[in-house]
């Protein structure tokens, strides 16, 4: 069959765009692989809080799927175009329009197939070690992995839907096109875009809109909406800066006689000028692809860097119970019974008396109760006594005078006035009984006050009782004592921690967001690869004959060299600039988000945040260089195809 040996040899010929695509969307077929046998070849579900870790493996696995979707059209158009001549020549020589679409056909079942057998191998390979790394993240040595054809199924599903979407979308490029267009479309040269002020300028107040409200999002219930509306702004604006504004830079440059008519330079600001419309859009998705990546790893990362941190925040104790009354003698004795029967060994009960929380805001000096979008923080009270005897001290404090304990508010002043009444306040870094009520997102604020009748005044709230032991035993038994206690006691889940139990919820939490960041990091990670190689390679090929002419004319081997740098450079140059400047802006916005899962340690976010930006910077120069060496190869040797 003529068509069939027709497709074999453009896969081929063209093995250095045919290399790549069968490599990335192999590489997309296991990282959806593994998505896949870790939700249905796992027991995952059964296992303690397996449900969230389920439910996020799930959310990871739609969002690689979207991106492999739009990554592999990306590619396939421009595969297209430099097919364009191979079809155009075929159709000079007598093929119909359905010997080109069955060619297309072929070609592209050939690229499914390829790369199905190849993910789906190295998929089940790699999947046993992220097996036993998702296990390890989740701590869960109950958890493990089988095999069912399910989750080969689903993968050559999806990615069957993937292809037939772009044979489809092939077939359209073949509608409206003849012959002489079909030979011509692939050399077809970009006219210079016009300056577009205007835009220009537009798209640069709207990506300081975007960096604006990430920077001033405060830990509220709001955050996430605000993040998003940021991410928004930041998207359009960059997209609009990187193809208009840089359109404008490029002219600026051209215009400036010094700088423009210097081989490297008169080369590579021509040439980028002539594609700058499509150029822009491609710096555009690679910055902010990079950014996804840094954002990504950096929250994921640091959320299990400081669960330790968080879980000791939610709970002094190993055991902690809040109520509204003291706990009974029956109630203590039915604990007592219950830890004789797990061989549990208790220390003695702690119990701390506040004032219920109320939630407000801080604005400047002063606290207001409220409850609405900018709530950011709970206030209870206590007296003095308590305190000192708690933390062993010995403060002293006249009536208008109080200590504060605001873990992650930074609060400097002086003063503080709560419900009309102004005290002289002393922080103070540490507090024993400090506790999250109610698992809450907002801020805890102790206020220690000269005695109760102060306390209690400062916030009219009826007293609750925290009452807190730590445990010993083994780790089985002291997780089966919690939930025991929790279920004869009939203690409602908000009022009630325990350290092992809420150590299970948070990694089978962060550890999945870890696990799919990693992940979704790789599938970035190609994706930007990939945008850059055929952007590389596609520019290659429609620069040659340029490079070629102007060689003949005395363009020396060390000038090409110079001006292919020159060029390469600026567009490796711009996106990672702008990645890591979106990061900067992004990272309050981060801490803000992070905050409302008790996160206060900047230091951890700001170690992980350089970690990944080094990690992603090498990574990218790795990728500079190899996509470098192949424009070269292309525009020095007229005849590579």
């Amino acid at each position: 069959m003529i068509q069939l040996k027709l497709a074999l040899h453009n896969l081929v010929k063209s093995k250095n765009q045919s290399l790549p695509f069968i490599f990335s969307n192999s590489m997309w077929v296991i990282i959806t692989y593994i998505f896949l046998s870790m939700i249905y070849n796992t027991n995952i579900k059964t296992n303690s809080y397996g449900t969230v870790a389920n439910y996020i493996l799930k959310l990871g696995l739609v969002f690689v799927i979207l991106i492999a979707a739009l990554s592999t059209f990306y590619a396939e158009r421009l595969l297209s175009k430099q097919r364009m001549q191979e079809l155009g020549l075929y159709s000079m020589l007598g093929l119909t329009k359905r010997h080109l679409r069955q060619i297309i056909l072929l070609e592209n079942s050939l690229f499914y197939m390829i790369c199905i057998i190849i993910g789906s191998t190295l998929g089940m390979t790699f999947s046993k070690l992220a097996f036993m790394s998702l296990k390890s993240l989740l701590g869960a040595s109950s958890l493990h992995q089988s095999f069912t054809l399910l989750p080969l199924l689903y993968v050559a599903v999806i990615f069957a839907g993937i292809f037939i979407l772009i044979i489809l979308f092939d077939f359209w490029g073949l509608r409206k096109v003849n012959p002489i267009n079909l030979w011509a479309k692939s050399s077809q040269p970009e006219k210079e875009p016009k300056s577009h002020i205007l835009l220009a300028v537009l798209g640069i107040i709207i990506l300081l809109i975007g960096y604006y409200i990430s920077v001033t999002v405060r830990p509220t219930g709001a955050a996430f909406g605000q993040f998003i509306i940021a991410i928004m702004f930041v998207v359009v604006g960059s997209y609009l800066v990187f193809i208009t504004a840089s359109i404008s830079l490029l002219k600026a440059l051209k215009k400036n006689q010094n700088y423009y008519y210097k081989p490297n330079h008169f080369i590579s600001v021509s040439n980028m000028l002539y594609r700058m419309k499509q150029n822009g859009a491609g710096l555009a998705s690679i910055s902010l692809l990079c950014t996804s990546i840094l954002v990504a790893l950096i929250a994921s990362v640091s959320l299990v860097a400081g669960q330790k941190n968080l879980i000791n925040l939610w709970s002094p104790r190993d055991i902690q119970i809040v109520s509204k009354a003291p706990l009974s003698t029956t109630e203590n004795q039915t604990i007592h019974r219950l830890a004789n029967n797990y061989q549990i060994t208790m220390s003695q009960p702690q119990t701390l008396i506040v004032t219920t929380p109320v939630m407000g805001a801080l604005s400047g000096n002063q606290f207001n109760s409220q409850f609405n979008t900018k709530t950011e923080y709970t206030l209870s009270s206590l007296d003095l006594k308590q305190y000192n005897h708690l933390q062993n001290t010995n403060y002293h404090l006249k009536n208008n005078e109080a200590l504060l304990y605001a873990p992650g508010s930074n609060y400097s002043q002086r003063h503080l006035t709560i419900r009309g009444r102004t005290f002289k306040v002393k922080p103070v870094q540490r507090f024993n009984g400090a506790f999250v009520y109610s698992h809450t997102i907002y801020k805890s604020i102790f206020i220690v006050a000269a005695n109760k009748t102060i306390a209690k005044q400062l916030n009219p709230q009826p007293y609750i009782y925290a009452q807190g032991f730590n445990t010993h035993g083994t780790k089985r038994h002291q997780k089966q004592f919690a939930k025991t206690v929790q279920k004869t006691l009939n203690i409602d889940p908000g009022n009630f921690t325990s350290k092992y139990i809420m150590r299970d919820l948070l990694k089978a939490m962060f550890g999945s967001l870890l696990f799919m960041g990693i992940l979704i990091s790789i599938v970035m990670i190609c994706a930007t690869t990939m945008i850059i190689y055929y952007k590389q390679v596609s520019e290659g090929y429609a620069d040659k004959d340029h490079y070629h002419i102007m060689s003949k004319i005395g363009l020396s081997k060390k000038e090409t060299k110079k001006a292919i740098q020159s060029q390469v450079l600026t567009v490796f140059t711009l996106p990672i600039i702008g990645a890591v400047l979106n990061l900067i802006f992004a990272l309050p916005a981060i801490k803000s988000v992070l905050t409302i899962f008790s996160m206060y340690n900047s230091k951890i976010l700001l170690i992980v945040s350089l970690l990944t930006i080094s990690v992603l910077i090498i990574s990218y120069m790795l990728i500079y260089l190899a996509t470098t060496t192949m424009y070269r190869r292309i525009v020095e040797n007229p005849s590579t195809d």
